[in-house]
């Protein structure tokens, strides 16, 4: 007989698979929505919790300007690089860069702003940062450097708090203690001081406090600062970033920060300028010393030796006192003479009764007075004895007073004179004593010139120093740091992270793509074949339909055909037999032989036959369904066919006669008729390996419009074969979720060597509620309005409505 196959269908690409997954993802999409949405929400409030967990982070940005200092053979290496091409203050800054981000520097920053020490208050999930915003202070006073430690203390009034710290099995031990006072853990000795801050809100309220190593601390700074070069390679502009769980504690870090630097950069500067100032130290320190001692010795020589200043000025004071002593020895010399002359004056005027001059030259107005007394006395009496005589009372009277004047003179001069004698001599004895000392200071000059030589060399030296000194101080007051400040610590003080909103965003999108890849993974780790979309994308034959799987109800209800006809699964036949019915040649005259089989036992070819058949003779075709599985005989048992005559009865009579043994299929049959197996056979291969089998098939051909065998599978007898190589048509069943996608592969093998004519794929017991099918509830959803039925059909009990019919 010849065998007519149709066209095959046309090959489908590898592109198909990129289809299929994105048509899975979307239908996931589609039956799973509500799932995804729940993950996508428990995403969305596990990352708002993770983010309210976290503590804020803050930025802080500065930027500075490096200087070099750099000799005339510094800028000739600098030119020659650069006619290279090579930045030469690339090194330099990638130097710096690095000095800046060193432990040192960072470990000083930590010593200097106590950055060891943080307190913390618990808000919410997360902890904030109280950097001088803390109302206590804790002084830790005898504690390992290299000891961590925290400790929770609750204000309780103005003077007492409670303070926990944990033990070391991790329980909590409370203390209570007061403020200002020492506390003596375990591990240390603290006190705590409350700041300006303290206020009675604070009182029940926790503080945390923790303490790490200052290297620690500075370890953990160093990671939130970046260092980077923003510009071109003709600047030297460094950016530093900093983050920190505290605003102004980034701002007071990095300010800091570049002040150490500048600080130790200047330090290394000013090296030659510190050494330089240790040694002028020491040398003023030594002769200042040296310079006491002399002055020491100066001092008691010169207290000894009776010396005022030094010995040119002492013979120049003593020369100086000894003419001042000449001079009055000269003077007293003068006034004697004056006396001795005033004397013999006095002597002469008592033997000629004369004036006596009154300009007598001396200092004393005593001697004066008397003598103008005896004057007036002589004139009055001169007057008195010329018109009187000398014997006149008044004469004699006058005469008197003269004489008793003249008297009172003569003894006031005796006096005056020698008191100047007196004088005279002392002077004389002062400048006899003072020219010998004169002389000794002259012999004491030469004994002190080396003390004085010395004195002067380390005074000059001394003074040299100091000059040098306040030069080198100035030197080094004016030496520039490495780096100059262009912008100190800046930003906004708002947190940088954690951004809830993103994170909310991540954990919502992350919540939902996970759960979508959960269920794309599950259906990728199910290498059965559940649908049509399953199939490999090395097969080229065609899935003529997918029948949906039955109830629990359905399924008890029906035991071979379809009770109802107007369920889903019955129109899903009828649509199996319309795409059988396209794919069948059109001969001149006669029907078809229709194989249906399968891979293994259990996967519904039985069950499809007989619906398939009658599906044909309910369009008013003539079908003929036969047995064609010699050894189980599924469909002669379940039709109450055991022990008739069938098919091996006309193969072993060698006949073609089927009077008899064909029957109606019921009395309501509608034109579908049954071939038994007949009775069994020792060996049903070499039966229907005779060719009366082929020419049988051909008479029935004439007589039926389709003949539909039900083979045995196909992958553990050789039964089929014989049977495909007769059929118009191979009809392979496959249930859902029993055969692996592989297998698949050797099926179409045999579709392209011929052994499996015009085959076509049914798909039995798919699952249209699955991920993969949850579109087909709208796909499907006029079978619900023309024959009553809602989404999910074959998964659900059907409620009878009204049929309309097929147009």
């Amino acid at each position: 007989m010849a065998n007519n196959t149709a066209p095959t269908p046309p090959v489908t690409e590898n592109t198909e698979e990129t289809a299929l997954s994105l048509d899975t993802v979307l239908t996931i999409l589609r039956r799973y929505w509500f799932i995804i949405i729940l993950a996508a929400l428990a995403g969305g409030t596990a990352a708002y919790y993770l983010a309210g967990k976290q503590n804020y982070i803050y930025q802080k940005t500065a930027s500075v300007l490096m200087r070099d200092a750099k000799t005339g053979s510094d800028v000739s290496s600098e030119r020659i690089m650069a006619e290279l091409n090579i930045d030469p203050n690339a090194a330099n800054l990638a130097n710096e860069s690095l000095v800046l981000k060193s432990t040192a520097l960072m470990n000083k920053v930590v010593e200097d702003l106590n950055l060891n020490t943080s307190y913390w208050q618990k808000k919410d999930f997360r902890e904030l940062d109280l950097y001088h915003a803390t109302p206590l202070l804790v002084h830790f006073e005898q504690i390992d450097k290299q000891r961590a430690c925290t400790l929770h203390i609750t204000p309780l009034d103005e003077k007492r708090f409670t303070l926990g710290h944990p033990n070391d099995q991790g329980e909590l031990i409370l203390l209570e203690g007061f403020y200002g006072k020492p506390l003596t853990l375990p591990f240390a000795t603290i006190s705590v001081h409350p700041t300006s801050l303290m206020t009675d809100a604070w009182n029940g309220k926790t503080v945390i406090v923790r303490h790490s190593p200052v290297l620690e601390t500075a370890n953990a700074l160093l990671r939130g600062l970046t260092i980077t070069r923003p510009d071109s390679k003709e600047s030297s502009l460094l950016e530093m970033t900093l983050t920190s769980s505290n605003p102004q504690k980034a701002e007071d870090t990095l300010n800091h920060l570049i002040q150490v630097y500048n600080q130790i950069s200047k330090d290394e500067r000013n090296k030659a300028s510190l050494k330089t100032k240790i040694f002028i130290r020491d040398r003023l320190k030594e002769l200042g010393a040296s310079l006491s001692d002399v002055d020491k010795k100066l001092t008691e020589f010169k207290t000894k030796s009776d010396i005022v200043k030094d010995a040119d000025t002492t013979m120049s004071a003593d020369f100086s006192t000894s003419q001042a002593l000449e001079k009055e020895i000269f003077d007293l010399e003068t006034q004697i003479k004056l006396a001795s002359t005033l004397a013999d004056n006095l002597k002469e005027s008592e033997r000629k009764h004369g004036l006596i001059s009154v300009e007598t030259g001396l200092p004393d107005s005593g001697i004066a007075r008397q003598i103008e007394h005896y004057n007036e006395a002589y004139l009055e009496y001169q007057k008195i004895a010329g018109s009187a005589g000398s014997q006149n009372p008044i004469a004699v009277s006058l005469r008197d007073r003269m004489n008793s004047t003249r008297a009172a003179a003569n003894k006031a001069l005796s006096n005056y004179r020698s008191n100047l004698d007196l004088k005279l001599n002392q002077l004389i004895n002062k400048r006899n004593s003072l020219t010998e000392r004169l002389t000794e200071t002259a012999i004491k000059e030469q004994e002190i010139i080396p003390l004085i030589r010395e004195h002067k060399v380390k005074e000059e030296l001394y003074l040299m120093l100091l000059s040098k000194e306040q030069e080198n101080a100035l030197a080094m007051a004016v030496t520039e740091s490495n780096a100059r400040v262009l912008e100190t610590a800046h930003g906004s003080n708002l947190p940088i992270s954690p951004k809830t909103i993103k994170y909310v965003a991540g954990g919502t999108a992350g919540g939902a793509l996970l759960s979508i890849l959960a269920f794309m993974g599950a259906a990728m780790l199910n290498n059965k074949v559940n649908n049509k979309h399953d199939l490999p994308a090395a097969n080229r034959q065609p899935v003529i339909a997918e029948l949906p799987q039955m109830s629990k109800k359905e399924s008890k209800n029906t035991k071979l055909f379809i009770q109802d006809e107007h369920s889903v699964i019955a129109e899903c036949f009828h649509i199996l037999r319309n795409n059988v019915d396209s794919m069948l040649p059109r001969p001149e005259q006669g029907g078809h032989v229709i194989l249906v089989t399968s891979t293994l036992p259990g996967e519904g070819k039985t069950f499809t036959s007989a619906n398939l058949a009658a599906a044909f003779a309910y369009a008013g075709k003539k079908v003929l369904l036969i047995d064609g599985d010699f050894r189980k005989s599924s469909l002669t048992r379940r039709l109450g066919g055991s022990g008739r005559k069938g098919l091996t009865s006309i193969l072993l009579q060698q006949t073609t006669d089927t009077t008899g043994i064909i029957r109606p299929l019921g009395e309501n049959s509608r034109g579908m008729d049954i071939l038994y197996t007949g009775p069994m056979v020792p060996n049903p291969v070499t039966l229907l390996s005779h060719p009366l089998l082929g020419h049988i098939l051909g008479i029935l051909k004439k007589q039926y419009d389709a003949v539909i065998i039900d083979a045995p599978p196909y992958g553990i007898l050789a039964d089929t074969a014989i049977l495909a190589s007769l059929s118009d048509i191979t009809l392979y069943a496959v249930r859902s979720g029993k055969i692996d996608k592989r297998y698949l592969l050797q099926i179409q093998q045999l579709a392209d060597q011929g052994k499996l004519p015009n085959m076509a794929y049914i798909i039995n017991g798919v699952n249209f509620k699955s991920a993969s099918y949850s579109y087909y509830g709208y796909g499907y959803s006029y079978y619900g309005y023309g024959y009553g039925y809602q989404y999910g059909y074959g998964t659900k009990e059907p409620q009878q409505t009204s049929r309309k019919q097929d147009k």
